[in-house]
């Protein structure tokens, strides 16, 4: 057996055994993958960067929601009207739709079996409420920490089956073998560990569960423990979808969190302060009245992601917070210790007072309002060292999730056979989804995924010998090494100078402003970047996530570029401008893109050429299906379910 003994001047580790499946990741997807491959008695490991970090155990909103069939009541809801919903999100795949709506109750009641405690009522009908984007009450909560509370019931699961969890030890590449049929399978991937060393695992399946993105940007609501590892999938070829497709929306800076919901529903006051102390209260200035003002803010509790359609609406709050700080470089904070000027309770519109007086919030002052309404979602912020009842919260609209992702298909697995990507960093959303769509879509992404890799297992087991494979995997990291030390040179800029050089890039013009003009600027900047020569060895860690960060970018930005180039106009949760100086006559509205609805832009770069390709394609429909009994169970039986594995 070929064994390469050194990488980067260090000692290069290898696992003990070839598992069935290695998933990385240990946020909620992750644990849920793992506890359905525990049950089908699959061989595997979690490989982690740290078991503490990540968004699903860090992060939430003032009531964090989980969308699935509504499921109390009388509410008439079925897979198929689900599956419309979140199809009519626009750009989105019709069967992955439709998976995710079929699967919501087992993998909510798989949450509530493990411990979350949905609240149901003294009968048992878990009630629902609505969420953006929502005709139905589909969504349920457990407050602020949903995503925390899916995370640790699972990891208990997970842990009380004594399975190896291996902490402290980031993926940096992924083995990938060339077939005969120009496809290709991953095998392996190597890490690097706390210490220094390296290590070369191998799988015959391998599942990507490590989030969103936002190392892309200089300020996002992610917490800090998150960065995201797409651009390591995306250095292979993998094929992403609706890279250009993001949530952004209000959140705080100094705690990074979300202000949806209850932050915004009893109405606090908005201010800004000029770089000499002096703060001017500005949201009036944005509106006709402060009846429409104080409708736009509550509306923005149900409507918290921009979005351009609703710029005479709620999103006005969005567009005047960036004038206010990124056009007058004013520093930008909320208010929930007065109400904002001239506020009266008895001008409120009739949706705003019916819902504060039915939730018993009619209170003097947003303070008290947000204490009747939600007091966790004070003392969320009040265990983090931040007292709303004394001081302002400074904010920013910030990058949230990304919509976009890996490509997949129905069983979660990507361009790359045996390589499966779920959660966020699975690009199975489309333009607008359904709030809490994406914690649903985690955990179906698992479900999915352990399934088919279960019933595969059996088929591939009598001719898929890894270890065959390890010359090749020699091969491969040679390579590697050779590529990462003809970039490594004595150079004045470190690599985590270089990567905020680019966050703040990306944050200018390819968040929720985006510039055509702009962004033709920063296609020659990022040339630049790519000739940058980083020392390897001073920093590796830094070295290959500035790397994956530059990958991703470039594919970022050639997917927003093509789209615009194609006649693309604003929609979802950004806005499209000639020139930055456009902004302030979008207040009087902006063309809606709908000529895009029915597509999805597919991104990809080439190795070989060193080429970044981005094409359009259709969506695929919602499946159709009389669903006839016996017939569903005679393919169920003799596994037609899932095609040619």
């Amino acid at each position: 057996m070929a064994v390469l003994s050194k990488f980067l001047g260090k000692e290069l580790k290898y696992g003990k055994e070839i598992y069935q499946c290695l998933i990385v990741g240990s946020g909620a997807a992750a644990f849920n993958a793992a506890v359905h491959l525990q049950k089908k008695d699959i061989k595997i490991a979690i490989i982690t960067e740290n078991r503490l970090a990540g968004t699903s155990r860090n992060t939430g909103s003032d009531k964090q929601t989980y969308y699935k069939i509504a499921c109390s009541g009388d509410e008439k809801d079925s897979p198929r009207a689900m599956a419309e919903t979140l199809f009519a999100g626009a750009s989105m795949d019709g069967d992955i739709a439709l998976c995710e709506a079929s699967h919501s109750l087992e993998e909510f009641f798989h949450l509530v079996s493990l411990g979350v405690n949905f609240p149901h009522n003294a009968y048992g009908e878990y009630a629902g409420y609505k969420t953006d984007h929502d005709p139905l009450q589909r969504a349920s909560s457990i407050g602020p920490y949903t995503s925390k509370k899916m995370t640790e019931c699972l990891e208990k699961e997970v842990i009380a089956h004594n399975t190896e969890i291996i902490d402290k030890t980031r993926v940096i590449k992924l083995l990938v073998q060339e077939l005969d049929n120009n496809e290709s399978r991953a095998y392996g991937i190597l890490c690097l560990q706390s210490n220094g060393d390296y290590i070369v695992y191998y799988a015959k399946n391998i599942i990507f569960a490590t989030g969103g993105p936002p190392g892309l940007y200089s300020n996002t609501v992610y917490p800090e423990s998150h960065f995201g590892s797409s651009g390591i999938l995306a250095s292979e070829g993998v094929v992403f979808a609706n890279m250009t497709e993001w949530q952004y929306g209000i959140g705080s800076i100094k705690f990074r969190w979300n202000l949806s919901g209850s932050y915004q529903q009893v109405i606090p006051r908005y201010v800004s302060v000029d770089k000499d102390g002096t703060e001017r209260e500005f949201l009036s200035s944005y509106f006709d009245n402060e009846t429409e003002r104080d409708k736009a803010v509550f509306l923005k509790g149900y409507q918290w992601p921009f979005d351009p359609a609703k710029i005479q609406g709620s999103s006005t709050v969005d567009l005047a917070i960036y004038i206010e700080k990124h056009i007058k470089e004013r520093r930008v904070f909320l208010d929930y210790t007065r109400n904002p000027e001239n506020f009266d309770l008895n001008n409120l519109d009739i949706t705003t007072k019916e819902y504060l007086e039915k939730s018993g919030a009619l209170s003097p002052t947003p303070i008290e309002r947000l204490m009747a309404l939600n007091k966790p979602s004070y003392e969320l912020y009040k265990t983090n060292g931040i007292d709303l009842t004394k001081e302002y919260l400074e904010i920013d609209v910030l990058p949230q999730h990304h919509n976009g992702g890996v490509e997949v298909n129905i069983w979660w697995e990507s361009s790359i056979k045996h390589l499966f990507v779920i959660g966020e960093c699975a690009g199975t959303h489309g333009v607008h989804r359904p709030g809490g769509s994406a914690l649903n879509s985690g955990q179906v992404g698992g479900l999915r995924a352990a399934t088919y890799i279960s019933s595969s297992t059996i088929l591939i087991n009598d001719y898929y010998d890894i270890l065959k494979l390890d010359t090749k995997a020699v091969e491969s990291l040679k390579t590697f090494e050779k590529d990462c030390l003809m970039q490594s040179g004595e150079n004045n800029s470190s690599a985590q100078m270089l990567l905020n050089k680019l966050q703040a890039i990306n944050t200018k013009c390819a968040a929720f402003i985006r510039s055509k003009a702009e962004l033709e600027k920063s296609a020659e900047e990022l040339k630049l970047f790519g000739e940058q020569n980083i020392n390897v060895l001073e920093n590796p860690a830094a070295f290959f996530r500035y790397n994956e960060m530059l990958l991703f970018t470039r594919l970022l930005h050639d997917a927003i570029l093509s789209y615009i180039k194609n006649g693309g106009e604003s929609r979802g949760s950004y806005l499209i401008v000639d020139s930055m100086d456009d902004i302030e006559k979008c207040l009087k509205g902006t063309n809606i893109d709908s000529s895009h609805r029915d597509k999805i832009i597919n991104t990809q770069y080439i190795p070989e050429e060193d080429k970044i390709a981005s094409k359009f394609r259709k969506v695929r429909p919602i499946p159709s299906s009389d669903n006839w009994f016996e017939k569903v169970w005679q393919e169920y039986r003799e596994r037609r379910i899932f095609g040619n594995l």
